[in-house]
C-alpha cells in the first residue's frame, strides 16, 4: 500500500485554494474593467449596424480617486441599428447575472447643457452594480420639403452608463472645521 504524507496533501490543497480560490473571490467590477478600457479618454467611437458614431466617455471618481461610474454618451440617429446595439448591451448583462429592474428608470442628465435633460433608459443591477442603457428622440421635426411631410427625429441623444454604488459612496469621514 502507498504511504501518504499527509502533511505533503494539506499544504497542495491550501495552496490550490490559494491560487484558484482567491481569483473567484477578487471578481472585477464592471467598472474597473471598462476603467482600463476607457482610462486617460474624453472620445471614443462605437459602431451601430454599420455606422461609426463619435461617443464622449465621461468618467466620474469618489474621493479616494477611484471611478465609480463611466459614461458614454452622444448623437445620433434613433434608428433600428442604435436599438439593436442597445438590445446587444442589455443580452450581454444579463448573460453576466444582472437582473432588470422592472419599473421605468429615468437619468436625468445635462453634460454641458448640450442635451435634454431626463431620458428613460433600460437598468439593470447586479448586487452594488448596475448599467443604464438609453437613447431619447430629442427634438421632432416635421420636414416640408416639397410634399414630403415625414417626421424627421434629430438631435437624438444616446446614454449608457455603468457604475457601483458601493464604490460612490466610499467616501472618507472628514473632520468638520469651520
Amino acid at each position: 500500500m502507498l504511504k501518504v504524507n499527509k502533511s505533503l496533501i494539506l499544504f497542495k490543497v491550501m495552496m490550490y485554494m490559494m491560487l484558484f480560490g482567491a481569483k473567484a473571490q477578487t471578481a472585477q467590477l464592471d467598472v474597473d474593467r471598462l476603467y482600463a478600457k476607457y482610462k486617460g479618454q474624453t472620445e471614443t467611437v462605437i459602431f451601430a449596424g454599420d455606422r461609426e458614431i463619435n461617443a464622449h466617455v465621461l468618467i466620474n471618481y469618489n474621493s479616494h480617486n477611484k471611478p465609480y461610474r463611466i459614461i458614454i454618451y452622444g448623437e445620433t440617429a434613433a434608428d433600428a441599428a442604435m436599438e439593436s446595439l442597445i438590445g446587444d448591451l442589455c443580452a450581454a448583462k444579463e448573460k453576466a447575472g444582472y437582473k432588470r429592474v422592472p419599473h421605468t428608470t429615468v437619468v436625468n442628465f445635462d453634460q454641458k447643457g448640450a442635451y435634454e435633460n431626463n431620458i428613460e433608459v433600460r437598468a439593470y443591477e447586479k448586487g452594488s452594480q448596475y448599467a443604464r442603457y438609453g437613447i431619447k428622440e430629442a427634438e421632432k421635426r416635421n420636414q416640408a420639403l416639397q410634399e414630403n411631410t415625414t417626421e424627421r427625429y434629430s438631435s437624438d441623444f444616446f446614454y449608457f452608463e455603468v457604475g457601483d454604488m458601493t464604490r460612490k459612496k466610499n467616501r472618507k469621514p472628514e473632520k468638520f472645521d469651520f
